[in-house]
């Protein structure tokens, strides 16, 4: 009988009994295992919902992770290849700096002369080197030394042979035979250059020893150029 329809009653009912209305009642062992049943659905359900969302939460930070340390790997690349790019640059400044207030002595001199002189030196090869101010005094004046301390027949031999010594140094375009083992060799000055500077004309051409160049040249191959 439906219950969404209006009864009508031929006249007004005397009592009334209300009986059972729904589901047959279940026995109570059958209620104790249906309750067992759906309490394991339930756990079985909640169960099944948060290990989905613990798979999605390692999955997140996993992807997190990953994210952060390609970020990092890229920044540490990005700081490398930074460093790479100005570390000549940082390289040849302080090697100016040092090198600019670096005292030279005349072994020093002479070692950088020799050196270069070497490339090209021959037994009848005439080459012209070019120093700065400060270089070629230093080499004039140990030549001197040189000349004054040779053991000569009488003080007076000695004093005029220093003097022609120096006048020949003031008086010539190219003072010869300073360089010991070097005969072909005349020194010229430039003032152009700078101290530990060195320039040579051959007939090959000329060979540029300036300290400038040297490290600009170390600069290159640092960078790979």
């Amino acid at each position: 009988m439906s219950y969404s329809k209006v009864i009508s009653f031929p006249e007004a009912p005397k009592a009334f009994t209300v009986g059972f209305v729904g589901d047959p009642p279940v026995p109570a062992g059958d209620s104790a295992e249906n309750s067992r049943i759906a309490l394991e659905q339930g756990k079985s359900e909640t169960t099944a919902f948060y290990q989905e969302e613990i798979r999605k939460l390692r999955s997140e930070f996993g992807q997190r992770q990953m994210d952060l340390l390609s970020n990092t790997q890229a920044k540490v690349e990005s700081v490398l290849s930074e460093l790479d790019r100005r570390l000549p640059d940082l390289v040849i400044g302080i090697a100016e700096r040092v090198l600019g207030q670096t005292p030279l002595d005349r072994d020093t001199v002479e070692s950088i002369i020799k050196n270069m002189v070497a490339e090209y030196s021959h037994d009848d090869e005439k080459l012209e080197v070019y120093l700065c101010a400060d270089d070629l005094n230093l080499l004039k004046a140990f030549a001197r030394d040189e000349d004054e301390s040779t053991p000569t027949e009488g003080e007076s031999e000695e004093s005029g042979f220093a003097g022609a010594i120096a006048g020949i140094f003031e008086g010539l375009d190219g003072d010869d035979a300073l360089l010991e083992g070097y005969p072909n060799v005349s020194f010229h000055e430039d003032p152009t250059l700078s101290r530990g500077d060195c320039q040579i004309k051959s007939r090959f051409g000329l060979l540029d020893g300036r300290i400038a160049t040297k490290l600009r040249k170390f600069e290159t191959e640092l960078k790979g150029e």
